[in-house]
């Protein structure tokens, strides 16, 4: 007898999903497999604020803390921390580390955030200027997060006494000095 043997071969394509809300979801590695809508909760639980349109330098959005870390100062008076003038999108992180690095004190804003460990990730830091306005903009005027109406520092650096921040009940950004205890709210890129 003579068995007639088939050959069967197998392409394996990502799958992809189209939920009804329009979110895709696909087989690709962690949290570059969906997209978020800004207002929408992040993989970390926190606000989704900003979206960068594609994935550029390991992230494309940049997610808010569930809630505020308290209220603090901004560290280095008198000191200035050229390395944290950084006003820009995507500047945050970088301000934030060069703080950390030149502050030696405790209790400071850029500190709080980088200790904050919610949804299990340890990448948070403080906001530049610009990433706190778009906080304001896109999660604090549409009603989103629970932010106080009270100033929040920005990591951006103004001169060796004063720091950015914004007044989250009007909207309005000044600089002020590093000194005074304003309020905190980390965020992530991812």
């Amino acid at each position: 007898d003579d068995m007639n043997y088939r050959v069967v071969s197998y392409i394996l394509i990502p799958v992809i999903i189209v939920l009804a809300a329009g979110t895709v979801y696909t087989s690709r590695g962690k949290g570059q497999g969906k997209t978020y809508r800004i207002g929408e909760r992040g993989p970390a639980g926190g606000w989704v604020f900003y979206d960068q349109g594609e994935y550029s330098d390991g992230w494309r959005y940049l997610e808010a803390a569930p809630e505020d870390r308290g209220r603090a100062k901004w560290g280095c008076y008198a000191q200035s921390v050229s390395r944290a003038r950084g006003t820009a999108i995507g500047t945050g992180k970088s301000n934030t580390l060069a703080i950390v690095e030149n502050c030696k004190e405790d209790d400071i804003a850029p500190k709080l955030c980088i200790l904050y460990r919610g949804g299990g990730v340890n990448d948070w830091f403080l906001p530049s200027k610009e990433e706190l306005n778009l906080m304001y903009i896109n999660l604090k005027e549409k009603g989103i997060a629970g932010f106080d109406d009270y100033f929040y520092w920005s990591s951006s650096e103004h001169s060796s006494y004063y720091a950015w921040d914004q007044d989250f009940s009007k909207g309005y950004r000044e600089d002020s000095y590093k000194e005074l205890r304003l309020r905190v709210r980390p965020i992530r890129a991812f």
